[in-house]
């Protein structure tokens, strides 16, 4: 599938195309061609409209995987709070079940602190070459990774998916995301008994995953996929350099009266950053935005780099929204102690050039 142009807006138009990079077994193309129209306003309650009426419309023709999957997308940009949000998510997830063989795959609950973090097993086909654990970044579900990476296991791989703090079923219980990813990956390994493994971070979990391994001596490899060197960054680059800069001390000189006023202006006139924020905090846990964006001044692998002694993958697309590509080479160069070090940048004319190479994926998972 080639990354098609849907709406006009970056991340909107990044996000039908998460849905399409599965091709018809996550939906049908010409079914998002006729809401993107609908959607060229952005509003969260809108946005949850177009696509809940294609989740019943897939509902009623039982086509199953499909209807999950929109549900997913309907529920993306609800805030914590609308009764719509926990509807949508408890359907994506009950279709999803329905859709894909009990068989397919074991559930576990990984005891984890005051709760349980929720894991999925798929054991190699034939002979075990070894074992991947993999999560995901901000907000991610383990079931959305399921279509993605079910060829690890037919190539000899067993995989462990899980989801940690602040992701699915475990932000919804309340476990609010942590930087220090070390923690709930060490539970993983210590309820399967695991030793020298691969740990792969999709998006935000390109810091996650290196930031892991950095305290992790039962991880052998690491995958950064993508690369994410500095998440505060990521959040602020597409303001101007200038301001970006002027923003950055306001945050670490911790001026929360300024910083909570300016964006509260924001926040009124642009709905998508009102929910980038609004979500965030959920997610965090933060107070207020300051406490939101000061959050992030903690997730950067450049003071854990130089811990990082594992073989190391980093991935990168040259068009990547959100992680500036220049971040490759920051975190590369950072790595001065590591086994090996092999990087790829992946681009437009190769297709695989978007955040987790989205309308390629095939690129990134050979």
């Amino acid at each position: 599938m080639a990354y098609k142009q849907f709406l006009p807006q970056v991340n909107l138009n990044f996000q039908m195309n998460r849905v399409l990079t599965h091709g018809n077994l996550a939906c049908r193309e010409e079914e998002l061609w006729e809401i993107a129209p609908k959607l060229i306003t952005f509003h969260p309650e809108n946005w949850f409209k177009e696509w809940n009426n294609l989740a019943r419309r897939a509902e009623s023709e039982e086509r199953l995987m499909h209807a999950a999957y929109y549900h997913r997308m309907s529920e993306f940009f609800l805030p914590d709070g609308f009764p719509e949000k926990k509807a949508a998510y408890e359907a994506f997830r009950r279709f999803f079940y329905q859709a894909v063989e009990s068989t397919a795959f074991e559930h576990f609950e990984v005891p984890y602190q005051d709760g349980t973090l929720p894991a999925m097993r798929i054991k190699a086909l034939g002979r075990e070459r070894g074992l991947v654990v993999l999560h995901g970044g901000f907000d991610s579900f383990i079931e959305e990774f399921y279509l993605q990476v079910r060829t690890i296991p037919e190539n000899g791989y067993t995989l462990i998916v899980f989801e940690g703090p602040g992701q699915g079923r475990p932000l919804r219980s309340g476990m609010k995301m942590t930087h220090e990813w070390e923690k709930p990956v060490s539970a993983v390994l210590d309820y399967f008994n695991l030793d020298q493994i691969a740990l792969v971070g999709v998006s935000l979990g390109g810091f996650l995953a290196p930031r892991a391994a950095a305290f992790e001596p039962r991880i052998a490899q690491v995958a950064a996929y993508d690369i994410c060197y500095d998440a505060f960054e990521c959040f602020t680059h597409n303001i101007g350099a200038e301001f970006r800069e002027k923003f950055r001390e306001m945050v670490l000189s911790e001026k929360r009266d300024e910083i909570n006023a300016l964006l509260e202006a924001v926040r009124k006139s642009d709905d998508m950053i009102d929910w980038i924020i609004t979500h965030g905090m959920y997610i965090t846990g933060a107070a207020d935005p300051f406490d939101y964006f000061h959050y992030w001044t903690h997730f950067t692998t450049r003071e854990a780099s130089h811990r990082i002694t594992q073989d190391v993958l980093l991935l990168a697309g040259e068009k990547d929204h959100f992680i500036p590509v220049e971040q490759l080479v920051r975190q590369r160069e950072a790595l001065v102690n590591a086994r090996s070090v092999r990087s790829r940048l992946f681009t437009t004319a190769e297709g695989g050039e978007q955040h987790c190479q989205v309308g390629r994926l095939d690129l990134a998972l050979n």
